[in-house]
């Protein structure tokens, strides 16, 4: 799913919970609001306004991650590493440039980290390549 189709469905989902909530409040199936027309208002549309943003929250992140995310047709390389003593840790991004690279890196002591966005076929080291000392 690409990724404006992904922000559509959270908007319009967004409101149909919205609109959900505010119903389900209103209706009072429990009998815990209060008995004046405009306090049931007030409750109603504050839990829908609560449960929407909870819905609005879950979504964004699930629009702005997984397959898709990047755009049509970019492939994306995200790497991270840490390492400490004297660990070592190489990473290699596939074999053709990406469109996005998102690396972290995080060394400590003697270790060594190396991540690599575009190897060198037998090598092991390639473009874009970030050593860490």
């Amino acid at each position: 799913m690409s990724r404006p189709l992904r922000w559509a469905v959270v908007i319009g989902g967004t409101a149909i919970v919205f609109l959900l909530s505010f119903k389900l409040g209103q209706a009072d199936p429990f009998g815990w609001l209060p008995d004046k027309d405009s306090d049931k208002v007030a409750a109603a549309a504050g839990f829908a306004g609560a449960m929407a943003a909870a819905f609005g929250l879950a979504g964004a992140w699930w629009a702005s991650s997984g397959p898709g995310a990047a755009g049509a047709g970019q492939s994306v390389v995200r790497q991270r590493a840490r390492a400490s003593g004297t660990g070592q840790i190489t990473q290699s991004g596939g074999g053709s440039a990406p469109d996005l690279v998102d690396q972290w890196a995080r060394a400590d002591g003697d270790s060594r980290v190396r991540q690599a966005t575009n190897p060198t076929p037998g090598t092991g080291t390639g473009t874009g390549t970030t050593p860490t000392p």
